[in-house]
């Protein structure tokens, strides 16, 4: 096993890779790796990953639930022990995001066909339970799928568990399941010849220019998912933990102008705008990525479980719950 020092380096780094992968957005998800039978380095809670040294990794002891550290370990460092107490061989431990993991964990999980290779490329893969992000209900649902002996969980309405024997293996499994979830999506529509960018001289653009000086930082996308789900519906509600924490229990599509989209970011931190994609409110880029991120990952949810008729939605409870705990204590702390 390696050092303690040399983990804590490679776990400050990983953080990073997460966030250009695009498998997390903001301090969500987080990153461990095994420095002893009972003992693993993780990532803090609410630090971003642009900010986190090494010095930042907190040394967490599964045994006795101590940790050493100058912050505390990620509120998920339950679900990082039940990974390393089942697998020995385990060596890295991500918790990730990702947006077509996250639609599969929703509904269609039984559909899910993959091939032998594929499967042995993942470890094994199972679907777990919700539970509330952190809780003792989480850990507990997490901890049965992983006794199963998947190495790849989708946690229903959170996220995903990767489990590998080093940070290679952790992260070459997270990619290949986005790889076959992508494929098992439905309702997605086509992304060939779709612009990645929204062009200067659209109208998307031209609305947020129009409405920037009224607004610190203003992110947008045309992402073929928001234009769908836009046009789908007038509002879509949360159906993934991290869109109410950080959006909001509902997502609101108006008509694509510049007063309406003003007015409703005057009380939304981002809204749909018909046919043209999404605009959010932001503190700066890095926080305007995440939005955009959020937004196109929960109109891609919405499509996919709608296609196959399954109305997955948090409960109003969980999910003012959980905007609440974000206003008050994560969006606050993401700056350290």
């Amino acid at each position: 096993m390696m050092t303690v020092e040399t983990a804590k380096t490679i776990v400050a780094e990983s953080g990073l890779k997460l966030l250009e992968s695009k498998l997390v957005a903001r301090t969500w998800g987080n990153v461990s790796c095994r420095t002893g039978d009972k003992t693993f380095v993780i990532t803090p809670s609410g630090l971003s990953y642009e900010q986190m040294t090494a010095a930042d990794i907190v040394v967490y002891d599964a045994e006795s639930g101590n940790w050493e550290g100058s912050r505390k370990p990620s509120s998920e460092k339950g679900v990082h022990a039940a990974a390393y107490a089942q697998f020995p061989d385990a060596g890295f431990v991500i918790h990730t995001h990702q947006m077509y993991a996250s639609a599969i964990g929703l509904a269609g999980f039984d559909r899910l066909k993959l091939t032998d290779e594929e499967e042995a490329a993942l470890g094994g893969i199972a679907l777990s339970k919700y539970g509330l992000p952190g809780s003792k209900k989480l850990m507990k649902n997490v901890k049965a799928s992983l006794a199963t002996g998947a190495h790849a969980i989708l946690m229903a309405q959170h996220g995903a568990l990767i489990v590998g024997k080093d940070e290679k293996e952790a992260f070459e499994r997270a990619m290949k399941l986005e790889e076959v979830c992508k494929a098992a999506c439905h309702g997605q529509p086509s992304t060939s010849g779709q612009p990645t960018q929204v062009s200067e001289g659209s109208a998307l653009k031209a609305i947020v220019d129009s409405l920037a000086p009224s607004f610190q930082y203003l992110a947008y996308t045309s992402h073929p998912a928001t234009i769908r789900t836009s046009q789908a519906s007038a509002v879509i509600e949360a159906q993934l933990d991290d869109m109410a924490q950080m959006i909001g229990p509902k997502l609101y599509a108006v008509p694509a102008s510049a007063e309406a989209v003003g007015k409703a970011l005057e009380t939304q931190d981002a809204v749909l705008v018909k046919n043209l994609g999404a605009v959010c409110k932001a503190v700066d880029k890095a926080d305007g990525d995440a939005l955009t991120l959020l937004t196109e990952k929960a109109c891609v949810a919405y499509l996919h479980t709608h296609a196959l008729g399954d109305f997955v939605n948090l409960s109003w409870l969980d999910a003012n719950l959980m905007r609440f705990v974000y206003l008050k204590k994560y969006s606050k702390k993401s700056g350290g």
